[in-house]
């Protein structure tokens, strides 16, 4: 029986990472197990290609600045395990944990006995745990992140009060399919009748026309980035991103305040006006539906202050150190827009560059050494469980230019800060786990510059 919090850990990722099998089976039985505690939340949806975490994040402190609890589940974590499962941004507790996964350790163990298929998978188990938790916890609204695509995801097996699908781009093909419209439907999958559904795109792209004729044939309002309008507003301050966003009349007539001329973002890229436009949208519907009180002064300070770790996170000044998760195709061009329109009159951008292999990195490192003022480094780190990172000399050879290698991140760090003038700064970035593992260097390197 698990009784510290390492044995809890311990535990989770013990369990097999991965099942490619179509069925629910696992999730219904041990959800069955603890009572069927997904039935007694009130949730919204999220699943996309990038940018859930960051919609989930905007959304989050709208709804709580306006006084709602609110849960969230999102993946992968960070800075500690526990963020995963949070009440209003803050991680549950170590003992809350160790809780729940007493709770669900004999139940598993049981399954493992009797299943032909072994058991629960990690993600399984931990999304068991989500739903123990808020049901045990109650919140006014929890935020569900999609693991991976969201058909047979695990979190695909209650009813939420609104989808929302932020992106399709290619990522995890070897699961979900090599063309957007397989991926699409993969998605639109967690759309269930009488649950409208919000898509970060537009409808008459491949992905958006899979997107919207599931939002019709299940007979559910479906809106899109067609139902409001998204402007960039230029700044003089590089590090500032502001953007203009009204909505259609035709969509929710009965708000009075359809236009926000000004909105300002703690977070930089048009991704992120995109992800806000989204949570925008979603505080629009809950407000329209009575869930949540309207207020645009509040849609506007808390779009101002939301981070989320890894997101284009400055962690040091002189130089400046930046991080950013983008590890996929889709999110370097992302990037490449950044650099574009804001930092194309940056002496040097020194782009520190480490993927896992089983990404399409070679296309990724392509883009990143094509954009201007960039000095590309490729490198390691050490990489999540059984997952292969991709050698730094395997990068360089698939780049078409001439790149530094560095043989660990550490390295490649110290020369970029050895050699970066004025008017520069550096970018780490390929890799979720690579950036979560930056962070934390940088957080230990502060903590003991206190202590000292």
């Amino acid at each position: 029986m698990v009784t510290t919090y390492e044995e809890a850990i311990d535990f989770i990722h013990g369990r097999m990472v991965w099942k490619k099998t179509p069925t629910f089976d696992r999730m219904d039985a041990l959800l069955q197990a603890l009572g069927n505690p997904q039935n007694t939340i009130k949730g919204i949806h999220i699943t996309g290609t990038n940018g859930k975490g960051s919609t989930t994040a905007y959304l989050r402190d709208m709804l709580v600045a306006s006084g709602l609890t609110v849960g969230t589940y999102t993946s992968p974590f960070i800075t500690k395990f526990n963020e995963r499962i949070s009440v209003n941004g803050v991680m549950i507790s170590d003992d809350e944990l160790v809780t729940l996964v007493q709770q669900i350790e004999p139940l598993v163990l049981a399954m493992d006995v009797s299943e032909i298929e072994g058991g629960p998978t990690e993600f399984e188990v931990i999304t068991a745990m989500m739903f123990l938790y808020f049901a045990t916890h109650p919140v006014d609204v929890v935020i569900i992140e999609v693991g991976i695509g969201g058909l047979f995801d695990s979190t695909n097996v209650f009813t939420p009060i609104l989808s929302i699908v932020t992106s399709v781009g290619f990522d995890h093909m070897h699961v979900l399919g090599n063309t957007l419209t397989a991926i699409a439907q993969q998605k639109a999958a967690i759309i269930k009748p009488g649950v409208p559904v919000i898509y970060g795109g537009h409808a008459n792209e491949e992905a958006g026309t899979v997107i919207k004729a599931t939002a019709h044939q299940l007979r559910v309002p479906f809106w899109s980035f067609d139902d409001m309008d998204i402007t960039l507003v230029p700044t003089t301050n590089p590090w500032q991103e502001k953007f203009s966003w009204t909505l259609h009349d035709c969509i929710l007539p009965t708000m009075a305040v359809r236009q926000l001329p000004n909105v300002e973002l703690g977070m930089l890229g048009k991704f992120q006006v995109e992800n806000a436009s989204l949570a925008i949208l979603a505080y629009y519907y809950l407000a329209n539906m009575k869930i949540v009180t309207f207020n645009d002064s509040i849609i506007l300070s808390s779009l101002k202050n939301t981070k989320w770790p890894g997101r284009f996170e400055t962690l040091q000044n002189n130089p400046r150190v930046v991080i950013d998760g983008a590890h996929n195709v889709a999110a370097i061009h992302g990037l490449h827009e950044l650099f574009n329109r804001k930092f194309d009159k940056v002496a040097k951008i020194t782009i520190i560059f480490a993927a896992l292999a089983d990404k399409e990195f070679a296309k990724m490192a392509n883009e990143l050494a094509s954009i201007p003022n960039v000095e590309l480094i490729a490198t390691e780190f050490a990489g999540p469980g059984k997952r292969h990172v991709v050698n730094e000399a395997e990068v360089a050879k698939q780049v078409n230019q001439q790149i530094k290698t560095a043989s660990d991140w550490q390295s490649a760090l110290a020369m970029a800060e050895s050699n970066a003038p004025e008017n520069s700064f550096i970018l780490l970035t390929g890799s979720l786990y690579f950036v979560s593992e930056v962070r934390a260097y940088f957080d230990e390197k502060k903590l003991n510059a206190l202590v000292n």
